[in-house]
């Protein structure tokens, strides 16, 4: 409508999915000033003028071909077996830079290795806290991570066969809450590493022998390719395990050698850092579970649907809004999508989805709407379309599917269950427009 004078309101009604005339209001209107908008029309009154009729939106989940993983804010570690969508695996692949080029140990024959430390600092964590088995190797020289090349949740790179963590420091008890002291003072939490330090010898020793290879850091790079850490936890109890968030760009997350030369306690790090390079490899086997069956069959996502970071996300149509006139007004448009979760679970809903659509000219590609934050006093998402359907009503988008996913979809272990519109459950998915008709 781009007429702004006055004009008289010919109908006002109110759908919900299955677009149910439900009011027909005939208002004369003589005031100069546009009355296209919210405040147009008390929606309350319009909404109390007739009932809702009930509808079902076509639900669905599907499969993201590839996923990246690189030089993300947060990264993951751990493992663990969700009931719903299976076992879930986070590795890590990471260069490291020298702490300076050309370092001098002195005298090697003064030094006595202390310990060898890999600390990543927390960033919070996905299902449960507890001891995991941890294992650390160097990246296969024959491999190199690329700063120029991108890394996707399937991207490995071929590692060496000798654990680098200390015999008997394997078990590591994670949890983003423990309080973590070094040197008699509190630092940010972070998973503690033990590394045999043999390792941190023969690196010692390198420096002497080898001082090329560490002249600068491209040069250490050619010499160390860095390092892989995983978990080893074997099979886990359905609900067993947890997957835990890292800043590895944090100034705690690094590698130090602890060391005593001549009776005086000293360091050498090696950094994780804005010119290094690292990436998650994430594996999620959903197979036998119920997420696989709706990707198998999308027909199933009428009772319900899914998303998975790193993996899956779940699929909206809307066919009926063809059955908007192209001459409507869009006052309101709230979709609502309620999800099964009992409280208390470990397996929490998101804390909040991207809402994004198709990008016809792209296929595979989204361009955002908006974002809805999970109340789990309510247990769903809730957020606007208005603008979203006016532009469809209006011939200026087409009506595709819209894309919904766990807003850290590359960053996070989060996952929804979402209600279609058969389930058995009290609430359903709804689709409610106000609009006017002129």
């Amino acid at each position: 409508m781009t007429n702004k004078h006055s004009f008289t309101w010919r109908k006002g009604i109110v759908l919900s999915a299955t677009f149910l005339f439900i009011a027909l209001v005939s208002v004369s209107c003589k005031k100069k000033e546009n009355q296209i908008g919210l405040n147009a029309i008390d929606q309350n009154d319009l909404l109390a003028s007739g009932g809702v009729d009930t509808f079902s939106l076509i639900t669905y989940s599907f499969v993201e071909d590839s996923t990246l993983t690189k030089n993300n804010v947060v990264t993951l570690l751990g493992s663990y077996n969700d009931p719903t969508f299976g076992p879930v695996n986070a590795e890590i692949f990471t260069q490291l830079h020298i702490q300076a080029p050309n370092p001098n140990f002195g005298d090697l024959s003064t030094i006595a290795i202390d310990s060898f430390v890999l600390g990543l600092v927390y960033s919070g964590y996905f299902g449960k806290t507890g001891n995991q088995t941890i294992e650390v190797f160097e990246i296969d020289p024959s491999n190199e991570i690329n700063k120029d090349s991108n890394y996707y949740a399937n991207s490995t790179l071929l590692s060496g066969s000798t654990n680098w963590v200390a015999p008997g420091a394997s078990v590591v008890n994670m949890n983003s809450e423990n309080i973590t002291i070094i040197n008699e003072s509190e630092v940010p939490s972070q998973l503690r590493i033990h590394l045999d330090t043999n390792k941190a010898r023969s690196i010692i020793e390198d420096t002497e022998t080898m001082p090329s290879s560490f002249a600068s850091t491209d040069a250490f790079g050619d010499y160390f390719k860095g390092l892989h850490i995983r978990t080893a936890n074997g099979t886990q109890s359905s609900g067993q395990g947890g997957v835990f968030y890292f800043n590895l760009k944090a100034a705690s997350s690094k590698l130090t050698i602890y060391y005593t030369q001549a009776g005086v306690k000293k360091t050498y790090d090696f950094y994780i850092n804005a010119e290094t390079t690292h990436f998650n490899y994430v594996n999620m086997n959903n197979s036998g579970k119920p997420i696989q069956n709706v990707i198998n069959n999308n027909a199933l996502g009428q009772v319900e649907y899914y998303a998975q970071a790193f993996k899956s996300r779940a699929a909206i149509e809307m066919p009926g809004i063809v059955n908007i006139p192209a001459n409507a007004v869009v006052h309101s448009a709230v979709m609502t999508l309620p999800v099964s979760h009992q409280t208390g679970i470990e397996f929490a809903p998101a804390g909040a989805i991207a809402v994004l659509r198709e990008d016809p000219a792209n296929p595979g590609k989204y361009i955002g709407i908006g974002t809805a934050v999970y109340s789990s006093v309510k247990k769903n998402y809730s957020f606007d379309l208005r603008f979203h359907i006016q532009q469809i009503v209006s011939g200026e988008l087409e009506n595709t599917k819209l894309v919904l996913s766990p807003l850290f979809f590359n960053s996070s272990a989060d996952r929804i269950i979402f209600n279609g519109s058969q389930t058995m459950n009290k609430m359903k998915p709804n689709l409610r427009i106000l609009y006017t008709e002129f």
